[in-house]
């Protein structure tokens, strides 16, 4: 388990991560996942850790660190996977005004229990990146077991009955469903969610290459607002979301310093931990803030994985 924050959130303001499954646990294999492909495929639910271990460690992070705009239960792997998901969700609302946001990629609200869960959060966000089951097997990769029409209804009617906010997320991919029959297959889908707004995404920060997860254009997002109607916002800002220092001031000093490092030239973990004499799981915490935050992207290549400031020329490796 790993609480990460509070991070600067393009979506959602100041959010205090809170990662309560294994890292990349998880009922699909997203082509556009940053965190690479899926350790464990599964649906299964589990109890990964105690519900005291978790509130302890929260309470610990909101004593120490600045308030949050919400607590959002996301990270690594699919959070529908904690058995106790309802129950964490409860506690989590004694310990502060923030309301707690689920991000899902909604699979798993076939299970009436996750369904159950899903309704107790403040803001529900689950994704939707495909209108038909081919689309959904190219760029989602799902366990054999998971049906895309049982998840299409239990999508709508989770989100219809949800009291809170609902913020949708559809990404799309260039080549795969970005033209106008797909956009007009997911808007048929979206016709019928309830929701509160419809955030519109392309992966800008380079998953693995191979993978074939290419973001679109800035005129694809514009034609998929026209698409999807007044709810939908482009929120990809290309290389014209910049972050000021103002904002940098929730990081301590030493994501500052590897910041700094990576503004100079891209490096890889190893480089990280020897440059700034960090251990590898401190160093890749930060690196994950970082990510979180928009302010590094990593760049795969044949002599590793490199971390950069976006801007910067990935030829100076």
């Amino acid at each position: 388990m790993r609480i990460y924050g509070p991070v600067p959130s393009r979506r959602f303001g100041l959010s205090l991560g809170v990662d309560i499954v294994p890292h990349k646990v998880c009922p699909l294999d997203c082509i556009y996942c940053q965190l690479g492909e899926t350790d464990c495929l599964q649906v299964e639910r589990e109890d990964f850790y105690t519900i005291e271990e978790i509130i302890s460690d929260v309470k610990e992070a909101l004593e120490e660190g600045p308030a949050p705009d919400v607590i959002t239960l996301a990270g690594s792997g699919e959070p529908g996977l904690y058995l106790h998901l309802g129950e964490l969700i409860d506690e989590l609302k004694k310990l502060s005004d923030a309301p707690v946001l689920l991000i899902t990629n909604a699979v798993l609200l076939t299970n009436p229990d996750m369904a159950a869960a899903a309704l107790k959060a403040d803001i529900l966000a689950p994704s939707l990146d495909a209108g038909d089951v081919e689309t959904f097997e190219r760029i989602n990769k799902p366990h054999p077991d998971l049906n895309f029409d049982d998840i299409v209804e239990s999508l709508v009617a989770v989100t219809n009955a949800h009291p809170g906010e609902v913020r949708l997320e559809v990404m799309l991919i260039r080549d795969i469903n970005d033209d106008r029959e797909s956009i007009e297959k997911i808007a048929a889908i979206t016709k019928r969610v309830k929701c509160d707004r419809i955030d519109i995404n392309t992966p800008v920060r380079p998953p693995v290459p191979e993978r074939g997860a290419l973001p679109c254009n800035e005129d694809t997002l514009e034609l998929a607002k026209s698409i999807l109607g007044p709810k939908a916002v482009p929120i990809a800002k290309f290389e014209k979301r910049h972050r000021s220092q103002k904002q940098l001031h929730e990081f301590n000093d030493v994501d500052k310093n590897v910041r700094e490092t990576l503004m100079r030239r891209p490096c890889t973990l190893k480089d990280i931990c020897d440059s700034h004499g960090l251990d590898e799981p401190t160093a890749s915490d930060i690196i994950h803030r970082l990510q979180a935050a928009g302010l590094i992207t990593a760049d795969h290549t044949d002599q590793g994985t490199y971390y950069r400031v976006p801007g910067q020329n990935p030829t100076s490796l």
